[in-house]
């Protein structure tokens, strides 16, 4: 349970800063400039009934929130297991 815990605090920490450098990428930022990035949320702004640059906006922030969430768990899996791999090879050594 508490090492379920860590890693979950772990992603809800690393989440902003992760969301952030993928809002400052500039290739991300150019999709979204020259429309072929909105083609993909379609369905989202259809399921969600949403209509006008506000609520597409809104689609989009939290879908890159997610996004990044999953990004930041995944970080702190590979830094979890990284960590683990060494306490295991210093133990045997």
């Amino acid at each position: 349970m508490k090492r379920i815990l860590a890693f979950v605090a772990g992603g809800l920490l690393l989440t902003l800063p992760v969301y952030l450098g993928l809002a400052n990428l500039r290739p991300l930022e150019d999709l979204f400039v020259y429309h072929d990035a909105w083609k993909a949320f379609e369905p989202l702004f259809l399921l969600g009934d949403v209509v006008g640059i506000h609520g597409h906006g809104t689609i989009v922030e939290a879908t890159m929130f997610v996004v990044s969430c999953a990004i930041a768990l995944a970080i702190v899996a590979l830094l979890s297991t990284g960590v683990t791999q060494m306490r295991r090879q210093r133990k045997s050594a």
